[in-house]
């Protein structure tokens, strides 16, 4: 028979699940809001592609660095 889990496990569980399900969202949003900013900067300083392509790398390596520090928490 399986026993089932107790209260404290119940949590645990559901505190691992909320925290990997954010590693995709920030994969998605850093960059997304990088290049955002990347085309505002791109519009006051000149229409360059430059702008927008550091723009998403910079939010891909701040989501990197976010999970990064995320995932040695646990």
């Amino acid at each position: 028979m399986r026993r089932r889990p107790t209260q404290q496990e119940r949590g645990r569980q559901l505190r691992d699940v909320g925290t990997y399900t954010t590693i995709p969202l920030m994969l998605i949003v850093g960059p997304a809001l990088g290049y955002f900013l990347g085309t505002l900067a791109a519009g006051r300083w000149g229409r360059s592609p430059l702008f927008e392509a550091c723009g998403a790398m910079l939010g891909l390596a701040a989501s990197a660095r976010q999970i990064w520090l995320l995932l040695s928490r646990k």
